[in-house]
């Protein structure tokens, strides 16, 4: 458990979540609360695009382990619709 904890796919997923919150934040932010929100959608479609690059089997943008395109694009469309519902 620790060394799943510890890889560098988790890593890197991590700091992609903080960069694409606080580009998002800067775009559309307005309180904390909009950077915690962003931050958290981040990390959320980073992993489901982890878990649905695994499933389609893609391998269009990827490096080591971390399908980014596909996170990419859940991150984004999960911190749009987050902003967007939240008004």
């Amino acid at each position: 458990m620790i060394d799943l904890l510890l890889s560098p796919t988790v890593a890197l997923i991590v700091l992609l979540a903080f960069v694409y919150a606080a580009l998002f934040h800067l775009w559309k932010g307005r309180t904390l609360g909009d950077l915690l929100l962003a931050l958290l959608m981040a990390l959320i479609g980073l992993t489901l695009g982890q878990l649905a690059g695994r499933v389609l089997g893609l391998n269009v943008l990827r490096m080591g382990q971390a399908y980014l395109l596909e996170g990419t694009a859940l991150a984004w469309a999960l911190m749009l619709a987050a902003a967007w519902l939240k008004g």
